[in-house]
């Protein structure tokens, strides 16, 4: 099997630098959801709107479910949008697989949202981790891999 990377010194650097800096910012996204989880103290919530968002950045469509509520957390007014905690959202192949991570949270409704400590303006409402930070840092080392042996075998 024939390997078709980077060749010349310059895009083989920029390669390695892009797997550093994606292994960085999933690095980071994990840190910051695992805080996030850890801090997170349950406040009351109100829904205010639910939906669901398609996402074409990529090749095809994906889905993000989307709730917006209100709460109170140490007398602060708040509104956010996060069903899941984290930067990186998380999303779904198709809408009705996205929809149904909003079974329970219809607007009016009062529900229990999680508050993390460090940064109380990004509550989220379900209090799961995900995998796609770590998605994100295998993608990083797979470009650092690329990049080495295009460099050795330049």
């Amino acid at each position: 099997m024939e390997f078709n990377g980077p060749s010349g010194r310059f895009q083989i650097a920029l390669m390695f630098l892009l797997g550093l800096a994606t292994i960085g910012y999933g690095g980071y996204s994990y840190a910051e959801q695992s805080s996030a989880l850890d801090s997170a103290v349950e406040v009351d919530a109100t829904i205010s709107s639910t939906s669901v968002e398609a996402d074409d950045a990529r090749r095809g469509t994906d889905y993000v479910p989307r709730a917006t509520f209100n709460y109170t957390y140490e007398g602060e007014t708040y509104t956010a949008t996060n069903v899941y905690p984290g930067e990186l959202p998380r999303d779904f192949s198709t809408r009705e697989k996205a929809r149904s991570q909003l079974k329970g949270y219809e607007p009016g409704d009062t529900v229990t949202a999680y508050v993390p400590t460090d940064s109380p303006g990004q509550a989220f409402l379900k209090h799961e981790s995900s995998d796609k930070p770590l998605l994100v840092v295998g993608f990083g080392v797979l470009f650092v891999l690329a990049s080495l042996y295009s460099f050795l075998t330049d």
